[in-house]
């Protein structure tokens, strides 16, 4: 039994899938199962290699080097959803995949490489700057700018992924399962289908032309710029330099477009199922390899760190007792001139101030996450398990079960181990991530409550449609609607916020890192953060929120008109789980986010902070099982399946 099998809908999720592969024949395999397998391993270990040079050598800590760390990161990643597959699949002699691994496989692949589409593209900024405003490269290319270039790459990656993930693989595949390629590509899915395909195709078109020709074009302006520096420029010796730090971008460039817009960009009618393959092979196989090639052998920066660290390496074996240079605690990838914040650690004030208390306040902490942990694991559990569950409501619900599982354990985790040891510090990194978690998760959140609201207006004002408006592909587009919001909400504030200097004290007066309490320290300007802090408020709570609004208005305006006082009974009891969550969530995020500072206290804010971050989570599945009936009943249930085992066993 799958979490996601409703009982309307697409039903393959239970079917395989076939790969023909690229070892279909038996001659050749074993030659080219070698080939693969040593491009993979070169392309983990020449990408690994250039990471470790920018993190360790100091002449590298500067942006261009600094997103070609990320660049490298990436085709590590992307080659890892395909390659390892194709491997085993070869050395057990089988090569299927099942609906859910398939659908991993291609939300990865499509993440990581609209990614690389977007990062390629506005690294030619980079060449750009360093080429026509030599001077003001150090500003016009600081670490905020740098940041939010990968942000932005993440973030176009992510929203491809959210985007034509669930289109894709909610198409009804009931012709063959059998996929000619080696990977799950959206071209080659698209044949399998046997639905109506006009839609997905035009979204695909427009996903392509964002993800493949406006990149692009940032690549053609920038470099139409560069050269009409160059040919400017009276120094032969200038435009030499100037051609040598853009060929090995250029030449990356045109390698991994160029296949990419043969497969997504040209019509169907050119397109043969080997060709597709030599085409994939190409930009999803050799251009990792490739890509920290091109960088290395035609660039003297990379060359010479790896002179030196090699030369570090050889005096260490020679002399064990010697710390080369290179293994400085000071050394980090982030390094780059100017940018050392996160070096320093942050301290928590936390919530254990009153040490009268503070036993006792652990050990209610400590229950209460133990008890959302367990709570919403058995939600799961019975959604899981119990078909009498398997509809859309139960399958919104299991996902903010979740939800609340995971950003819960962002937080508490953390504040229960720092008293036991003792210790109220966070590192940057860890502030940064945890900041960017909850934000996410909680962001995730805050819609996935909103869009529920859409399933109970269907149910009530529109019951015998149900199945139709709220159909397997609905759920879906809600479930990622809701993460791409998370995402969204992450992805922006999160470099804005620890980009800002901390240069006064380090303390921070809350017990996680929650950008208002962060934000207090820092010394810069905060008069533009806190307005797209107030944008993304409105968007991430004001919005949801107005869904709620409009759809309640609907369900009481269909409830009023009801005649029967069981359909009136019967109607308020499937909303009243759900309207006291969102009273209590937004209720409280509410008062954090949208009133004025004047009205806010830091005891106040650590209150309110704990309610909808700690107690909430615990909250939402005690409230859907003690006022559901259906839930009760899974787990009576579950229990006298339980019980049944026990005695056939004790038999």
């Amino acid at each position: 039994v799958q979490l996601n099998t409703m009982d309307v809908g697409n039903k393959t999720t239970s079917s395989d899938f076939t790969f023909t592969g690229l070892f279909t024949h038996s001659k050749t395999s074993g030659f080219l199962f070698t080939i693969i397998c040593t491009i993979f391993f070169m392309a983990m270990i020449a990408n690994g290699v250039m990471i470790f040079l920018i993190y360790v050598d100091p002449h590298l800590h500067t942006p261009m080097y600094f997103l070609l760390s990320h660049l490298s990161f990436i085709d590590m990643m992307y080659i890892s959803t395909i390659v390892p597959k194709m491997l085993i699949d070869y050395l057990v002699g089988k090569g299927t995949i099942s609906f859910v691994a398939c659908t991993a496989q291609y939300f990865l692949y499509m993440g990581f490489v609209g990614a690389e589409f977007f990062l390629l593209g506005l690294m030619a900024y980079d060449r750009y700057v360093a080429i026509c405003n030599p001077l003001r490269y150090p500003i016009l290319m600081n670490q905020r700018v740098c940041w939010m270039i990968l942000v932005s790459s993440w973030f176009g990656g992510a929203l491809d992924s959210f985007l034509l993930t669930p289109i894709t693989m909610s198409l009804p595949f009931c012709a063959s399962h059998k996929i000619n390629h080696f990977f799950c590509e959206a071209p080659t899915m698209l044949r399998l289908a046997c639905g109506d395909k006009a839609a997905y195709e035009m979204v695909m078109y427009v996903c392509c032309v964002t993800m493949l020709l406006i990149p692009f074009s940032v690549v053609i302006a920038s470099y139409a710029r560069i050269l009409v520096t160059v040919h400017q420029m009276k120094s032969a010796e200038g435009k030499k330099k100037a051609f040598t730090t853009c060929s090995s971008h250029m030449i990356v460039v045109t390698l991994f477009y160029g296949a990419a817009l043969y497969t997504y960009m040209l019509p169907q009618s050119y397109h043969t199922p080997i060709k597709d393959k030599v085409f994939s092979a190409f930009y999803t196989i050799l251009t990792p390899l490739l890509n920290p090639l091109i960088y290395s052998l035609r660039n003297r920066d990379v060359t010479g760190a790896l002179k030196r660290v090699w030369a570090q390496f050889h005096c260490l074996i020679i002399n064990p007792h010697a710390m080369p240079n290179f293994m400085s605690e000071n050394t980090t990838l982030l390094s780059m001139e100017g940018y050392n914040t996160s070096s320093t650690d942050f301290t928590f004030r936390g919530l254990f101030i009153n040490k009268d208390i503070s036993g006792l306040l652990f050990t209610i902490i400590s229950t209460i996450f133990f008890t959302a942990l367990m709570a919403n694991g058995i939600m799961i559990f019975l959604i899981r398990t119990d078909s009498r569950l398997h509809t859309p409501m139960y399958f919104l619900l299991s996902h903010l079960s979740l939800i609340d599982m995971m950003y819960i354990s962002t937080i508490v985790p953390k504040i229960l181990i720092d008293y036991l040891l003792g210790q109220r510090t966070i590192s940057f990194v860890g502030c940064t991530t945890q900041h960017f978690l909850y934000l996410t998760l909680v962001g995730a959140e805050f819609f996935l409550l909103g869009l529920m609201a859409y399933d109970r207006y269907v149910a009530i004002c529109n019951p015998l449609r149900y199945p139709v408006l709220m159909s397997r592909q609905v759920c879906w587009m809600i479930i990622a609607g809701s993460w791409f919001g998370g995402f969204l909400d992450g992805f922006l504030l999160t470099p804005i916020t620890m980009s800002f200097p901390f240069c006064n004290s380090r303390e921070i007066n809350h017990f996680f890192c929650e950008a208002p309490a962060v934000l207090k320290l820092a010394c810069a300007d905060t008069a533009l953060y806190e307005t797209v802090m107030y944008v993304c408020c409105v968007l991430m709570l004001l919005i949801p929120f107005s869904v709620v609004i409009a759809s309640y208005a609907r369900i009481l305006t269909t409830v009023h008109r009801m005649s029967s006082v069981e359909g009136r009974k019967k109607a308020f009891a499937t909303c009243s789980s759900h309207m006291t969550v969102v009273t209590l969530f937004y209720g409280a995020a509410m008062y954090t986010y949208m009133l004025p500072h004047s009205y806010h206290r830091p005891e106040q804010d650590k209150v309110f902070s704990v309610f909808y971050t700690i107690l909430t989570p615990m909250l939402n599945p005690l409230i859907y099982s003690m006022r559901n009936k259906d839930v009760t009943g899974a787990l009576k249930r579950a229990l006298g399946r339980f019980k049944g085992s026990k005695r056939v066993e004790g038999d």
